[in-house]
Formats: C-alpha cells, sequence, structure tokens
C-alpha cells in the first residue's frame, strides 16, 4: 500500500496540475511542464499542510485526471455488471478515497526531483501514451532515483491521468485485486458500501 500512496501523490505531483494547455501539447510536455506548478504550490506556507493550500492543489489536480477510466480499470470485469448509477457511485467513492488517502501526507514529496523521459511511448492510434520519469526524494533514505510511469488518454478535453504504476506496480490493479474480493464477497453494493465506510473512517480522522 505504501507504493500505492507513492504513486498517486507522485501523480498528483508531477504531470496534471495546468489550469489549460494547447491541444498540440504532447504528453511528456504536459508533464514535464506542469510539474513546477504543483511543486511550488506545494511549497507555500514553508511547506505547511494547510486546508488552504490542500483545497487549491485539489482543485489544480483533480480535473486532469479521468476518474471514470481509472474506476474502470480497477473494477476490471464487474464495470460492465454495474449498473450506471452503480459505476457513478463507484467513481465517486474512489475519487474520495484516492484523495484523502494522499491529502495529509503530500507534502513530504515537495523537494522531489522529476527527470522527465522525453519522448512519450504512444500507442498505435495516438490516443493513449506512457511517460516514463525518473523521481528522487532527497529526503528519503534511499537516493536511488524511482521508476514512475504515467498512462495517459487523450480526450475532447485534453490529456487525462487514469493509471499510475511505480517500479512496476500498476496503482489501479492493486486496487482490481481488492475490489475483485469485494465483489464476490458481497456484489457491487457490497464494494460501494465498503468504499463509503472506508471514507467515512478518513474524513473523521482528518
Amino acid at each position: 500500500m505504501k507504493k500505492l500512496i507513492f504513486a498517486f501523490l507522485s501523480c498528483l505531483m508531477l504531470g496534471v496540475a495546468a489550469p489549460s494547455f494547447a491541444s498540440t501539447d504532447g504528453p511528456a510536455e504536459f508533464v514535464r511542464e506542469n510539474a513546477k506548478q504543483v511543486l511550488d504550490l506545494l511549497k507555500k506556507d514553508d511547506g505547511k499542510n494547510s486546508r488552504k493550500i490542500r483545497e487549491q492543489l485539489e482543485a489544480l489536480v483533480l480535473p486532469k485526471f479521468d476518474f471514470k477510466r481509472m474506476t474502470a480499470f480497477a473494477v476490471g470485469k464487474n464495470w460492465r455488471v454495474a449498473t450506471p448509477a452503480q459505476q457513478t457511485e463507484l467513481t465517486a467513492q474512489f475519487q474520495t478515497l484516492l484523495t484523502r488517502v494522499y491529502a495529509s501526507t503530500m507534502t513530504r514529496y515537495k523537494n522531489a526531483q522529476i527527470d522527465v523521459k522525453q519522448n512519450a511511448v504512444l500507442s498505435p492510434g495516438g490516443l493513449e501514451a506512457t511517460v516514463k520519469t525518473d523521481v528522487t526524494l532527497p529526503n528519503g533514505s534511499d537516493k536511488k532515483p524511482i521508476s514512475v510511469d504515467y498512462t495517459l488518454y487523450h480526450t475532447q478535453q485534453g490529456w487525462r491521468v487514469y493509471n499510475v504504476s511505480v517500479e512496476g506496480a500498476s496503482l489501479v490493479t492493486a486496487y482490481r485485486n481488492q475490489f475483485d474480493t469485494e465483489v464476490r464477497s458481497n456484489g457491487v453494493d457490497g464494494l460501494i458500501r465498503s468504499l463509503r465506510e472506508k471514507n467515512a473512517k478518513l474524513g473523521s480522522g482528518a
């Protein structure tokens, strides 16, 4: 789970902070050019993790995720059997879960060093891309760069992130294993109930 938290935090910090960008921008440029905006925001108020900073960061980054696509991949085959209403609720609860997981720890990464690789790996149709980066945490015990790969999809609104992998460990795949177990035991409604309960606990402890 530590890798998963790092994955989402890294994704928030590196590539999804621009309020707008030209449609001609490639995914690697999208990641590279917007990293500074998020890191600068994290350093405000002397790096304090204030509610104001958290709200500003969320306003910048959350619109740059394709949470519906991310949730669909995380839920896997069970997504197809969920009703539209269940899909909407799953997406909302998964977004809330990821947001609350990172909210209390995000400022630990304000001094991260980021090396975005020059070219993204595009799918044959050009609608999906993988952007490879190396992330170094100066304050960490291990100074070796960590490989972080971002998977993006090009929509009418531009590039959106829907998955991130750390050292080959995929965020959505790891959650898919958890979600599949829950659905097999308690159905789609059981998964929704489980996510609501987790979010309630995280919310009360915030």
